[in-house]
């Protein structure tokens, strides 16, 4: 197998990867929210793209030469997806607009511009030259663009936290940091390629293209599949959230309007943190309890130490019998795991899935399939 064929067999199956996201995305929803359905435009434009690539390149080379500049130019739109999409995923639609149709208008013109060459250099009213030169313009337009929104995406990150930090609650957004990052090497790789078709008399289109299409794929469906997953983690989450803050799970027993503070003992510390769901905050440490409480820090240690139990243990027992009570519920059956374990106070997937699996001896999704109510 060549170079070429391997480029070609991984376009192709990048191309039924992505439609393959695209149906059970759609079917796993009853209701596809915006940043769904961007996300999922964003992975259908690059399919679309591989597979037109893929089509092109298998083309025999003695064919019309005219036939490699029937396309469509996707490409314009992949970034436009993403950008949409990150717009929408932050919740800030109403403030920083999304240019959804500036770009389906930059596309449209672009589409009719090019058939109109076509049909041009078809009916030899004009040189196949002119549209090659019109070729390389679509390319540097699209890239410029491109980067234009590039950039805004790394401005909207980095200078409006403001108009996102209800998101900031529940999401660190570190994947999207990094997706962005590895984005600036795509279009490194676009670059290289625009200088390969203009200057070199050794490699051109497609070869010059398949450093850029193998990692921007790659790219792309990762990410896709990471920003699914953590929509999906955001949506449980502040649910979840509302409920918590409802009370719904709360003790029964009667709350400590005040903690005592010159004297405590295990009982009513105990009773506070419960009451007052102390446990499910992923920051709460023993100075910051005893700040609360308002007595010493040497004071509470002794007091939780009484019960020959370390305060981390104490705190996370109350998560996972909170973690349990989602788990075993079924009007949360389609909630992940994960997000009931970060909203019942542990801070990360493998933290909660460690000290549940020591408490109870079964995972969390064991659990929930043996306790199902």
């Amino acid at each position: 197998m060549g170079i070429s064929d391997f480029f070609n067999l991984f376009l192709i199956i990048g191309a039924v990867q992505g439609f393959i996201f695209i149906f059970a995305t759609f079917s796993l929803r009853k209701k596809i929210e915006k940043p769904i359905l961007f996300l999922n435009l964003f992975v259908l434009f690059l399919s679309l793209n591989n597979l037109q690539s893929w089509y092109i390149d298998r083309q025999d080379l003695d064919a019309d030469v005219l036939d490699r500049f029937i396309t469509i130019p996707w490409y314009i739109l992949i970034v436009p997806m993403f950008y949409s999409f990150l717009i929408y995923y932050l919740q800030i639609e109403r403030k920083k607009t999304p240019l959804i149709v500036v770009s389906i208008t930059l596309f449209i013109i672009a589409l009719i511009t090019r058939f109109l060459l076509i049909n041009a250099v078809d009916n030899n009213r004009i040189e196949i030259s002119i549209l090659k030169k019109y070729h390389l313009v679509e390319d540097v337009f699209a890239f410029s663009y491109s980067v234009i929104l590039y950039c805004m995406s790394i401005s909207v990150l980095r200078k409006h936290k403001s108009l996102y930090s209800q998101i900031l609650v529940f999401d660190n957004l570190k994947w999207i940091h990094l997706f962005l990052k590895l984005g600036g090497v795509v279009f490194g790789f676009w670059v290289l390629a625009i200088l390969l078709n203009n200057f070199s008399n050794q490699i051109s289109a497609p070869y010059s293209y398949y450093p850029l299409r193998f990692f921007s794929s790659i790219l792309i469906y990762w990410v896709a599949y990471q920003a699914f997953f953590q929509y999906r983690l955001l949506k449980d989450r502040i649910k979840l959230r509302q409920l918590i803050q409802k009370s719904k799970f709360k003790s029964d027993n009667l709350s400590i309007e005040s903690a005592p503070k010159t004297k405590l003992t295990y009982q009513e510390f105990a009773l506070y943190v419960k009451e007052n769901n102390s446990f499910l905050n992923p920051h709460l440490s023993l100075e910051s309890l005893a700040a609360e409480l308002s007595i010493g820090v040497s004071t509470l240690s002794k007091v939780v130490n009484s019960k020959e139990e370390n305060f981390s243990d104490f705190i996370n027992s109350h998560r996972i019998e909170a973690a349990k009570k989602f788990l075993t519920t079924a009007d949360f059956d389609n909630y992940t795991i994960v997000a009931i374990g970060l909203e019942c106070g542990f801070n990360s997937k493998s933290t909660f899935y460690t000290a549940f699996k020591k408490s109870t001896g079964k995972t969390p999704s064991e659990f929930r399939k043996l306790n199902k109510t």
